[in-house]
């Protein structure tokens, strides 16, 4: 009886893994979600002009496989894609950035593939809050979205 119970329950854990490695979960606002649906970008080197700030969602890798996104801000600056982290030290995502920095990108319903370069440099990193009218001291991480 309990080897049954625990076959059944390993069987219904290793379907839900299945699952949540291949269906795509997007995030809803500030619920998090696995892999990103969609299709790839056709152009993955796009120029980013007339872009303003926009909400995205980010992919990030986990260690356990199974992906985890999150819906955030970006912006464009001198001709870069900018993601920032407000209160990173309590936030998944940038520790799987940290661990790997590959990135997916879900901007207008398209896929970019994406590497996530935390900037450290604090004079960089103060110029690019400064240019969308954050305060350069505020302890938000930026990080740059660029091509794989």
């Amino acid at each position: 009886m309990i080897a049954r119970l625990a076959a059944w329950i390993a069987g219904v854990l290793v379907v839900a893994v299945l699952v949540l490695l291949s269906a795509p979960i997007d995030p809803m606002g500030r619920i998090a979600g696995t892999r990103l649906g969609g299709q790839l970008a056709a152009d993955q080197d796009p120029t980013w002009t007339d872009y303003g700030r926009r909400q995205i969602a980010v992919e990030t890798r986990t260690a356990y496989g199974i992906r985890h996104s999150v819906t955030t801000t970006s912006w464009v600056a001198d001709g870069n894609l900018y993601v920032p982290c407000a209160r990173c030290d309590g936030k998944r995502w940038p520790a799987n950035v940290a661990r790997d920095n590959r990135v997916r990108l879900k901007i207008d319903g398209e896929i970019y593939r994406r590497h996530a370069i935390r900037i450290t440099d604090p004079r960089q990193r103060a110029r690019i809050l400064t240019a969308i009218g954050r305060d350069p001291a505020s302890p938000t991480a930026v990080f740059r979205m660029e091509p794989r």
